[in-house]
Parts: C-alpha cells; sequence; structure tokens
C-alpha cells in the first residue's frame, strides 16, 4: 500500500506543475495586455477584460477592454502574441483579420 502513494503523489505534483504553469501564462498575458492598452490609451486607471479567446492557434488574443473607472462599454482589440502589440481599433485591417469582424 505505501508503494502506490509514492506514483500516486508524483502524478499529481506533475499534473499541478503543468496546469499551475498555464494559469500563471495565461495572467502574465493579461497583464501585459492590460499594461499595453493603458500605455497606448495614455491612462493610468485599471483596465478590464471579457471575451478573452485564442486566435491564430494562440499566436494571438480577441476580446475586448474597458477603463474599469470610467463605465464605459467594452471595445474590441486585437492582441499579437509574437510582436506584443495591440490594437484597439475594431476597423483596423489587423482586428478584422484576426478577429473575424
Amino acid at each position: 500500500m505505501h508503494n502506490l502513494y509514492i506514483p500516486v503523489i508524483a502524478i499529481l505534483a506533475a499534473f499541478a506543475i503543468i496546469f499551475g504553469g498555464q494559469a500563471i501564462s495565461d495572467s502574465r498575458v493579461d497583464d501585459e495586455i492590460k499594461s499595453l492598452i493603458s500605455k497606448q490609451l495614455g491612462v493610468d486607471s485599471e483596465i478590464e477584460l471579457q471575451a478573452m479567446k485564442e486566435v491564430q492557434k494562440g499566436y494571438g488574443m480577441c476580446g475586448q477592454y474597458r477603463i474599469a473607472d470610467q463605465g464605459q462599454r467594452f471595445v474590441p482589440f486585437y492582441y499579437s502574441k509574437v510582436n506584443e502589440r495591440v490594437t484597439l481599433d475594431a476597423d483596423a485591417e489587423r482586428y478584422r483579420r484576426h478577429c473575424g469582424s
């Protein structure tokens, strides 16, 4: 019975490392997007994100943002993980090409 615990603990640890690392990575991407949006808009306020989805086989993200303390509606954006650029204009060619609007 004692020999059974070691493989079970090893498997659980491996799952925790794999899925925990993915959650941390996703959080870093969200923080990077918020920072780029804030910088591009020239605001210091908190940015809220919603409706995030991966596009381009994981190389890009489409979603919506808004400035938290201004109560405005959510606005679409596209983020490229390859060159770490954010496109805020839904009419922009990059947004339409990757997010399908």
